[in-house]
């Protein structure tokens, strides 16, 4: 079945959105990008007049050493604007994994994962969890600034961020 080019547009840029949400060309081993994209779902769904595309039952997006799954991916374009892009995804819970140029692999996951492609922001929230090697940082929310590569990671009231840091795997700049 050949896509229609707005469909593989839209398709294309959700991938995009949720490949970064591996903290993009930060943790990306240069040739993923370059890589075929591979998404797998029990049912997929578009609804052109929405500007919507939804995946779902047991998703898996994979492209070179990305691999994402969740229980459904949901992208939006508002009012048909390209760029502005919004990628939903939502499992329990969704997990990525990546392996770095460095050859150290990144995991992550959460409940839902939101990524704006306008503005480059990433937001997993429900138990949001980073881990690299050893190191790791887990909290309700863990937000990430693509491109200023800034994180942040929050807790509910009464609770706490948890951070793991094993001073011998920290890349030094």
């Amino acid at each position: 079945m050949k896509l229609s080019h707005h469909r593989k547009s839209v398709v294309n840029n959700m991938v995009a959105g949720i490949l970064l949400v591996t903290s993009a060309s930060a943790f990306a081993l240069k040739d993923d990008t370059n890589q075929p994209i591979n998404i797998s779902s029990a049912q997929q769904s578009l609804d052109m007049n929405g500007n919507v595309v939804t995946f779902t039952g047991d998703v898996i997006v994979k492209q070179g050493t990305i691999d994402i799954r969740a229980d459904k991916v949901v992208v939006t374009r508002p009012e048909g604007n390209e760029g502005k892009e919004v990628v939903e995804a939502f499992g329990n819970p969704v997990t990525f994994y990546q392996m770095q140029d460095s050859g150290k692999p990144v995991k992550g996951r959460g409940l839902k994962l939101r990524y704006e492609l306008a503005t480059d922001f990433v937001d997993l929230t429900g138990n949001a969890y980073l881990e690299q090697l050893d190191s790791n940082v887990q909290g309700d929310r863990i937000t990430y600034k693509v491109k200023e590569q800034k994180m942040e990671a929050f807790s509910n009231k009464g609770k706490r961020v948890n951070t793991v840091l094993v001073p011998s795997q920290i890349q030094k700049k």
